[in-house]
């Protein structure tokens, strides 16, 4: 008894170790939950929890500790970055409790984000408007720019066109504020998508099983109208002023764009296996399509156009009639 019980707490504390150090390792960062969700599945709801805590105390340590070591002042900005870590804990938290709900993971995921951006938003915008935090932001930035752009025999014209510093300051600040809300959409839905590998005894269910509710489509062409209606306008030299609704709009349209894209990707593998495609060929299309997805600009707006009118088009034609899941996922 007492062996199985250090056994777990050697797991446990491992596990909320691996969290935090794979917050700060670059690009694993995505994958700072599994951790937990490992502890979830393998040791029950209360483990989970203390160890989401224990795991964002963690993270604020190294934090603090980098910093110290470094030098470095603890600014605002430091503080707000804190934030970070403990939305996507909490965020996953929430994802994860609504279970017992019987809803969908899509639709927890939903409301999730959209509870999040409520949230946030106002908070952001407040601290945007203070003037003491837009000026700890543009020293970081500054700094960020002597270290990139200056750096001696580089092409900064051929870089950023032309676009000088503080052009290319809104500009970032105005691609955050449109993205963020759809990055930790797309943070949780990773999140989600590999912790299923720790279920062995659920079914497995891929992009083919997955739909959309026909309400989704309408959702998705009035969105994506209002922004080519904006564009449209701005060829003719009218400026439509949104103010902040427009970043609102921004990751809105790009969520239920990502949606319609997994569910037009679903269909897609359908159709080919109605096709009777050989798998070289059915692997050859989906690598053709990654290629153009990760294609600047052109490539990319015309996969993801192509996959989510698809998922529109199911409103009229059940492409997967012939499938018999449950239209759950």
């Amino acid at each position: 008894m007492i062996k199985e019980e250090r056994r777990r707490a050697g797991a446990f504390g491992l596990a909320t170790v691996l969290a935090v150090a794979a917050y700060h390792l670059s690009v694993f960062g995505i994958l700072f939950l599994m951790p937990l969700e490992w502890i979830r599945h393998r040791q029950g709801s209360r483990s989970f929890l203390r160890a989401a805590v224990l795991a964002a105390a963690g993270i604020a340590a190294v934090e603090a500790g980098i910093k110290a070591l470094t030098g470095s002042a603890w600014t605002s900005l430091d503080t707000v970055g804190m934030a970070l870590p403990l939305v996507l804990i909490v965020g996953w938290l929430a994802i994860v409790e609504m279970e017992r709900s019987g809803w969908r993971f899509l639709y927890r995921l939903l409301t999730v984000t959209a509870v999040t951006g409520l949230v946030l938003f106002p908070v952001i915008a407040w601290l945007l408007s203070q003037p003491a935090f837009n000026q700890v932001v543009e020293n970081a930035f500054d700094e960020v720019w002597t270290q990139v752009f200056q750096a001696p025999g580089l092409d900064v014209q051929g870089l950023t066109g032309k676009l000088d510093r503080s052009q290319f300051f809104e500009l970032l600040k105005q691609a955050f504020l449109g993205s963020l809300f759809s990055v930790l959409f797309l943070f949780w839905a990773v999140t989600g998508w590999l912790s299923r590998a720790l279920e062995p005894g659920r079914a497995r269910r891929t992009l083919k099983d997955f739909f959309v509710p026909r309400q989704g489509a309408w959702i998705l062409l009035g969105l994506w109208g209002l922004i080519l209606a904006k564009f449209l306008l701005a060829l003719k030299g009218v400026d439509w002023n949104w103010g902040g609704f427009e970043y609102v709009v921004a990751n809105a349209a790009f969520i239920v764009l990502v949606v319609h894209v997994a569910a037009g990707w679903g269909v897609l593998h359908v159709l080919m296996e109605r096709a009777k495609l050989p798998r070289w060929a059915q692997a050859l299309v989906r690598v053709l399509l990654i290629v153009l997805l990760v294609t600047p600009m052109a490539g990319t707006w015309l996969v993801l156009g192509g996959l989510a009118m698809l998922a529109v088009l199911e409103l009229w034609v059940d492409f997967r009639k012939q499938i018999a899941y449950e239209r759950k996922g």
